[in-house]
C-alpha cells in the first residue's frame, strides 16, 4: 500500500499544478453566516459551480478529513469557535472568487480548462484508489495493471492528450529552471498520467464520481484553483499607487525613515565626539548579532557584507569612523578597527577588515521575505495592497451565492489509514486561504548585516 501512495503522491505533484494562493491571512471576525438550505445536491463540479456553492456542516467535516489536517489543527478547530468561523470565512471567499473566475470567463481558457479537468480526474482517481486499498490492493498493479497502460496510450486520441498535458506541465514548470526532460522522465510521467487517467475512468464507471465526499474534494481542489488566477488577473486593481503609498507612511510616523535617521546623526555626533563606540552600540544597536559585543563584527572579506556596508567598511582607514551608510536594514555608523591581508582559498592575498558597527532601524516591526528586509517604503505598499485586497475580497464575495453551515464539527476524526499508507496530505495540499498579496510586514528588529560569503565555483 505504501507503494500506491507513492505513485499518487508523485503524481499529485506532476498533475495538480500550483494555484497561487498566499499563506492564510490572520483575522478574527465573525462572519454573519447565511444557514445552510436542505437541498438535494447536484454534481458538484458541474451544475453546483453554475448555480452557486452550497455546503452543509457535514460537507464541511469531509472535507477536513479528506485533507486530513494535522492533528493539532484539528483540536484547534474543536476548540475554538472563531478559528472555525475564520475557516468559513476563508472557504466563503476562496468559493466566492472562483465563482467570480467562471463568471469572467476564466474556466474557459484552454489551459485553466485542462487544469481543471486534470484536477477532477485527479480527485476521482484518487478515491478510487482509496477504495481499491481498503479492498485489499496493496501495489499500483492491482489497481491499474501494465497491460491496461499499454493499452490505454495506443487509444486513439490518447497520445494528443498527454502531448497537451505535457505542453502545460513543461509551461507551469518552465520558470522554476527546470532541465528539459529526459526520454526516462517523459515515459515515467506518461505512465504516471496514464496510471491516474484510467483510475479515474475506473472510479467513474465504479460511481466513485457520484459519492458526495468526491464531489466536495473536486469543488474545493477547482475552486481553489481558479480564485488563485483569477485573483493574479486581479492583482493590478490593488497595486498601491505612490499617492496611496505616502499617505500611508504620513499616517504611519513610526515607519518614517526622518526619524531613525536623526536618532543616527546624535549617535554619530556622540561616537565622533570621543564617547564609547561600543557603549553606545551596547545602548543603541539593533544588530542582535553584535549588540551585547558592542557592534564587533569580527573579520570579514568582501562579499560577506551587504555591498553598501560592504564598500563604506573597507575604505575607512584604522580608527575612522564613517558617514551614516543606509542599507535594507537601516542606518549603520561603521568604526573600522584593522585591516589585513590573509591568504586565500586559492593561495592568493585577501584582503580582511576588523570592524565594529552601529545599527539603527526604523521604529516599525518588519518582516523578513526570503532572507530580506523590506524598507520602510516596502512594508507602506505591502499594508496598502493588502487593505485594497481585503476590500476586493469582501466586494466579491458580497456577491456570491456561497451558502456555508453556521458551525461544523471538527472532532469527527478520520478512519484509520491502512497500514503502511501515506498520509492523505502528501497527495493533496491543505486547504489554502483566499487569495491574498502580501499581509503588512512586521520586521524583526535588527537583523544583522551579514550575509553568507559568496561561493565560488
Amino acid at each position: 500500500m505504501q507503494v500506491i501512495n507513492k505513485v499518487l503522491a508523485i503524481t499529485a505533484l506532476l498533475i495538480l499544478l500550483p494555484a497561487g494562493l498566499s499563506a492564510q491571512r490572520p483575522r478574527r471576525r465573525t462572519p454573519a453566516a447565511r444557514p445552510a438550505t436542505p437541498r438535494t445536491q447536484p454534481p458538484a463540479d458541474t451544475a453546483t459551480q453554475a448555480q452557486g456553492v452550497t455546503l452543509t456542516a457535514q460537507d464541511i467535516t469531509t472535507l477536513i478529513n479528506e485533507l486530513n489536517l494535522p492533528t493539532q489543527t484539528r483540536l484547534q478547530l474543536a476548540g475554538d469557535e472563531e478559528d472555525r468561523k475564520a475557516f468559513l470565512e476563508d472557504l466563503r471567499e476562496m468559493f466566492a472568487v472562483a465563482e467570480a473566475a467562471r463568471a469572467a470567463g476564466v474556466a474557459a481558457q484552454p489551459d485553466v480548462k485542462l487544469q481543471l479537468e486534470l484536477s477532477r480526474t485527479f480527485v476521482i482517481s484518487r478515491a478510487y484508489t482509496q477504495q481499491r486499498q481498503a479492498s485489499g490492493a496493496t501495489s499500483p498493479e492491482q489497481v491499474v495493471s501494465k497491460e491496461e497502460i499499454a493499452a490505454f496510450v495506443r487509444e486513439p486520441g490518447q497520445e494528443q492528450k498527454f502531448a497537451a498535458f505535457l505542453q502545460d506541465y513543461q509551461k507551469q514548470n518552465a520558470p522554476q529552471g527546470g532541465a528539459a526532460l529526459t526520454a526516462e522522465q517523459r515515459q515515467s510521467l506518461r505512465e504516471n498520467w496514464a496510471r491516474v487517467m484510467i483510475s479515474s475512468r475506473k472510479g467513474v464507471a465504479a460511481g466513485v464520481d457520484k459519492q458526495r465526499a468526491t464531489q466536495v474534494m473536486i469543488m474545493y481542489q477547482q475552486s481553489r484553483l481558479l480564485a488563485g488566477m483569477y485573483f493574479q488577473q486581479l492583482r493590478p486593481r490593488i497595486a498601491a499607487t505612490d499617492a496611496e503609498i505616502d499617505a500611508y507612511l504620513a499616517q504611519h510616523p513610526e515607519l518614517d525613515p526622518k526619524a531613525a535617521r536623526t536618532k543616527t546623526e546624535d549617535i554619530l555626533r556622540r561616537a565622533r565626539a570621543g564617547e564609547d563606540f561600543t557603549a553606545l552600540a551596547r545602548e543603541y544597536s539593533g544588530d542582535p548579532g553584535s549588540k551585547q559585543n558592542g557592534g564587533d563584527l569580527g573579520w570579514f572579506g568582501r562579499g560577506m557584507m551587504v555591498k553598501p556596508f560592504e564598500d563604506a567598511a573597507f575604505a575607512l582607514k584604522p580608527g575612522e569612523i564613517s558617514d551614516i551608510v543606509e542599507t535594507q536594514f537601516g542606518f549603520h555608523i561603521i568604526k573600522l578597527d584593522e585591516r589585513r591581508t590573509q591568504p586565500g582559498p586559492n593561495g592568493q592575498p585577501v584582503e580582511q577588515v576588523h570592524a565594529h558597527h552601529i545599527l539603527i532601524t526604523t521604529g516599525a516591526p518588519n518582516r523578513r521575505d526570503a532572507g530580506t528586509p523590506q524598507t520602510p517604503r516596502a512594508q507602506a505598499r505591502a499594508a496598502v495592497e493588502h487593505e485594497k485586497q481585503d476590500k476586493l475580497i469582501a466586494e466579491i464575495t458580497s456577491r456570491g451565492h456561497v451558502t456555508m453551515p453556521a458551525d461544523f464539527d471538527a472532532t469527527s476524526m478520520p478512519p484509520p489509514a491502512p497500514v503502511g499508507s501515506a498520509p492523505a496530505t502528501s497527495a493533496a495540499p491543505k486547504p489554502p486561504a483566499p487569495p491574498a498579496a502580501a499581509a503588512p510586514v512586521n520586521r524583526t528588529k535588527g537583523q544583522s548585516t551579514r550575509r553568507r560569503p559568496v561561493r565560488r565555483p
